[in-house]
């Protein structure tokens, strides 16, 4: 009877390791191939650039971490900011910031395969295989109108 619990006790052992180790093992691998370009008043600074981007099934491989990868494999400098939004690029030595003055806004806005998302930030949004995504730093004047306030 001893032995009959010893060997039960073992077995259910190796069953919960066994357990463990498959629900806690590795989660599965998407790497899907995007080419990344980067433009500054519709003139293309960087790119066409091509690459793999890896993520998993849980944590799919977003349009930031291919912009990041891709400038940081060039040797280009990005920031990202606390939200997660592209804040800076360095470019032939300029800063293209986001921010905004009294007069524009400045930013970096992405198109994947020609078209503006409708919602979400580069962080947000999933890289599908074959994406093209297209960084833009773009201006947008501010109208004095819009910042008075109702009358």
């Amino acid at each position: 009877m001893k032995k009959i619990k010893i060997f039960a006790l073992v077995l259910a052992m190796a069953m919960l390791t066994l357990a463990a180790v498959s629900c806690g093992g590795s989660v599965e691998k998407v790497t899907v191939n995007c080419t990344v370009s980067v433009s500054v008043d519709g003139e293309t600074k960087f790119g066409p650039f091509d690459l793999p981007v890896t993520g998993d099934v849980e944590n799919p491989p977003t349009v930031l971490q291919a912009v990041t990868e891709a400038l940081q494999f060039n040797e280009i400098n990005a920031e990202v900011d606390s939200n997660n939004r592209l804040s800076n690029i360095t470019l032939d030595g300029t800063d293209y910031k986001a921010y905004a003055d009294d007069v524009n806004i400045y930013g970096w806005i992405y198109l994947a395969n020609g078209i503006e998302p409708e919602t979400g930030t580069m962080a947000a949004n999933v890289v599908n295989e074959g994406d093209v995504i297209e960084v833009q730093y773009i201006v947008t004047p501010i109208n004095p109108e819009d910042l008075s306030a109702d009358e």
